[in-house]
């Protein structure tokens, strides 16, 4: 995220130590200047860092829950990053609370931020709106590679993933950058919030939907696991 006069904003730093380092390089030959990593939530992959990156401050929604030692951990079980083969980039410092103007936007030097929080697949989780672009940062929501994955450990992960659709709607944005996936622009943005939903619905009425995003073996496998927790969360209610 880049202010006309070179000031930027990393968000979300890639996952490995290489990707990472590319960042940094790229930031750098590009001449502009980060003021702060943002992370969209707390998960392994989004609190990664770098020797370009570590001297800058960590701005996040709260103060994350998980200590670096877990998140550590984490990571090197993931079993993608092992079949990569690639060295994984360290677990960044802890992250502090965003600086504010106001309550939900960022002060910082840059173009203007709207910040949403909620609670779908993390929590807290926040998306990041620039409005004059029109654009949506949305960590890991409204993927085109990815099926809505829930937080389970929630009372109602369906409905607290329902209600942030919701909220990232409202922004009306036209572009939509996901954590992971591809850029969506246009009438995509609306097609992908129509799928998420469409997928929370099977997921609730236990019926099968066709979700191309499931061929990838990882999705199939997240898949099915929220299904059985939201069939049992049924059975006992």
């Amino acid at each position: 995220m880049v202010a006309d006069h070179g000031t930027c904003l990393v968000v979300d730093p890639a996952v490995t130590a290489r990707e990472v380092d590319a960042l940094a390089a790229a930031i750098r030959d590009r001449g502009w200047t980060p003021v702060a990593v943002w992370s969209t939530h707390a998960h392994w992959d989004h609190v990664l860092d770098g020797p370009g990156l570590a001297h800058l401050p960590r701005w996040a929604a709260a103060a994350p829950a998980t200590d670096r030692e877990t998140l550590a951990a984490e990571r090197d079980t993931d079993p993608e990053l092992a079949a990569s083969g690639e060295r994984p980039a360290p677990i960044a410092a802890a992250a502090t609370p965003f600086p504010r103007r106001t309550a939900t936007v960022l002060d910082w030097a840059g173009p203007t931020v709207h910040v949403l929080t909620h609670t779908a697949h993390a929590r807290p989780h926040t998306a990041l709106v620039l409005p004059e672009a029109g654009v949506l940062l949305a960590g890991d929501m409204l993927s085109d590679v990815e099926v809505p994955l829930l937080d389970l450990a929630a009372a109602d992960p369906v409905g607290d993933y329902l209600a942030a659709l919701t909220l990232l709607e409202s922004a009306d944005a036209r572009t939509v950058v996901p954590g992971h996936g591809h850029v969506g622009r246009g009438a995509e943005v609306g097609r992908r919030l129509d799928a998420d939903r469409a997928y929370l619905a099977a997921l609730t009425s236990g019926t099968d939907l066709a979700d191309p995003r499931c061929a990838l073996p990882w999705v199939a496998a997240a898949h099915a696991a929220q299904r059985a927790t939201v069939r049992g969360q049924g059975a006992e209610g």
